[in-house]
């Protein structure tokens, strides 16, 4: 697998989460610098350096599917140093349909959702959701409160935090906010691959690259994509900045198209030595930038 792929800056949806970025290897080049809180450190070890300039890196936290009421956490990279957990919010209630089925995390925030946050005030910080109507009825309630207070209490800054829905207080709400409870945080666990998607330039008709992103910084130890006949998807392979995608230009990209099915196949480590090995199917998801 080649090094880092030589391209523009790309959004990978995922985030956020993933936010991917990509810039040339040169031979020489001072690298850049990356600041990890306690909580990433704790949960992922140190992380990728990044190849240029300065970047953060910190978490958010989803709701397991196995376990009720716990948060899983996911890495996320920051470039500027104000405005980190409404940065992380905004990515987070953006990510709709891009966690694989099989995967032990969900979005707790329905589509449309749009999220504000007030200055931290004494240890307290106030978040309002604007939750479209249609969506308040599958609104769960307990998963919201969870994933919102762990991914706010990791800022040294923050104790308390009050949850608005709709510029109302969350039911069920303490009256002096919500608090961190280490009890409902679950282990990241081994390293799984989060999903597929095909970046096109808007009005493509073919996908300019496929990314293939986990749900952490990895080494690859291998991998194969595979498509519908079950022939390997030949083309040139990369792995993306922070090491949290592996990235494929595909040779015939017009043998792609949204909502494909494709077969992954991965053996990845991560920063902390957790093994992670597997296969499955993946619909390929469409992203235009």
């Amino acid at each position: 697998m080649k090094g880092m792929i030589p391209c523009r800056l790309v959004l990978f949806v995922i985030i956020g989460l993933i936010a991917v970025g990509c810039e040339n290897r040169r031979n020489g080049a001072e690298k850049g610098t990356v600041k990890a809180n306690p909580g990433y450190l704790e949960h992922f070890g140190r992380p990728p350096t990044p190849e240029t300039g300065t970047c953060f890196a910190r978490i958010g936290f989803f709701p397991s599917t196995t376990h009720p009421g716990k948060v899983r956490p996911v890495p996320y990279f920051l470039f500027t140093e104000t405005g980190q957990l409404e940065q992380i919010l905004h990515r987070m209630v953006s990510e709709q349909g891009v966690f694989h089925s099989g995967v032990d995390m969900v979005t707790p925030f329905p589509p449309g959702t749009e999220v504000s946050l007030s200055a931290v005030k004494e240890g307290l910080v106030e978040v309002n959701l604007l939750v479209p109507e249609k969506g308040r009825a599958t609104l769960d309630l307990q998963a919201v409160a969870v994933t919102l207070t762990e991914t706010a209490v990791q800022f040294e800054e923050i104790e308390r935090v009050r949850i608005l829905l709709n510029g109302e207080p969350l039911p069920g709400m303490p009256g002096d906010g919500f608090r961190h409870q280490p009890e409902r945080i679950s282990p990241a666990g081994p390293a799984v691959l989060l999903t597929v998607i095909g970046t096109w330039e808007k009005g493509g008709e073919a996908p300019e690259e496929i990314l293939v992103g986990f749900d952490r910084p990895v080494t690859v130890e291998s991998f194969q994509l595979l498509d519908p006949s079950g022939q390997p998807v030949k083309g040139e392979y990369y792995r993306s900045a922070f090491d949290m995608a592996v990235v494929i230009h595909p040779a015939s990209p017009h043998d792609f198209t949204a909502g494909m099915t494709l077969r992954a196949e991965w053996d990845v480590t991560d920063t902390l030595g957790r093994k992670g090995k597997g296969a499955g199917d993946f619909v390929l998801i469409r992203h235009d930038h």
